[in-house]
């Protein structure tokens, strides 16, 4: 990976980035959250973090318990997939949470998202398994577990 090609400002996602936001998860999620899931990770004091590079260029967001980490969301605008971006957030994400204690991190993926699942490999994770229909509208699918030890 070229790191001069996803140089940005990576920084805790505020109120103020909500609304950007919102409009990347619109633009490449099949299930979108909406700006409310993200205000209230925000006061929930979750992990919440934005990569900025000509606007918001990608987001992470992981909560945090028990000596475990939860990978909830990460997404990266289509202009900049391929270019790193993912891979910056999600060490960032690790980083952050082992930081504070987490020795493991877990996360979902839907079946269908190769690119997100190439990334969590390439970064250590392992399937765990699956969960039967657990996306919901429009296109249900199972989600793929998986899972890293930090």
């Amino acid at each position: 990976m070229d790191s001069e090609k996803c140089a940005g400002d990576l920084h805790r996602m505020l109120i103020d980035d909500v609304a950007e936001v919102a409009e990347l998860e619109q633009a490449v999620s099949p299930g979108p959250w909406s700006p409310s899931i993200f205000l209230d990770c925000i006061q929930a004091d979750y992990e919440c973090w934005v990569l900025r590079a000509d606007g918001i260029a990608g987001f992470a967001i992981a909560s945090l318990g028990a000596g475990e980490a939860h990978l909830l969301n990460l997404a990266v605008t289509p202009s900049k997939q391929g270019l790193g971006f993912g891979g910056r957030l999600l060490r960032k994400i690790i980083g952050v949470v082992k930081e504070k204690g987490a020795e493991r991190i877990f996360l979902e993926v839907r079946p269908s998202n190769r690119r997100a699942q190439a990334i969590y490999q390439r970064a250590g994770f392992e399937f765990l398994g699956k969960r039967l229909k657990y996306y919901g509208a429009p296109r249900r699918e199972d989600a793929l577990v998986y899972t890293m030890q930090i």
